[in-house]
């Protein structure tokens, strides 16, 4: 699979492209899971409240903005919704992007694209999710979110 090019902006973390993420990751937080096998990222939300599935932040070396990606939803979720919502938020660059990794000490303007269930659903549900970034390149993620 390809690897993501360093030319220009970059997608934080490379959440967005499947392609970039074939190791097995982890992050928690308070109210959800998230793992990927790379053949799909797996969320769970805890107590039924609403996940970030993807936050998009897109720097250029001196940590200026590198542009605004769009989230689309591909396939809803049967049992909630999907909303995009644009702020700032703390991108999360890996320590081997010498030259991003100093943007992570402060929050930068982003889109993120979060799960909210349907009241008192409990169960499995998938999506799949389109970031395209400001140069055109686009990937795709497909979810399995369980709601516990």
């Amino acid at each position: 699979m390809p690897r993501s090019l360093r030319l220009g902006p970059v997608l934080l973390g490379c959440f967005a492209l499947a392609a970039c993420m074939p190791e097995r990751f982890q992050v928690v937080a308070s109210n959800q899971s998230v793992t990927s096998t790379g053949q799909f990222t797996d969320v769970s939300s805890i107590g039924g409240r609403s996940v970030p599935l993807q936050t998009i932040v897109l720097l250029e070396p001196d940590c200026s903005s590198g542009g605004t990606a769009i989230i689309q939803v591909v396939t809803p979720p049967q049992h909630g919704q999907i909303t995009t919502e644009t702020g700032n938020y703390y991108p999360a660059y890996p320590a081997s992007d010498t030259q991003r990794y100093a943007c992570n000490v402060k929050k930068r303007p982003g889109v993120a694209a979060i799960y909210t269930p349907d009241p008192g659903f409990h169960g499995t549900v998938f999506t799949t999710l389109q970031v395209t970034g400001p140069l055109g390149r686009s990937g795709t993620r497909v979810y399995r979110i369980t709601v516990q």
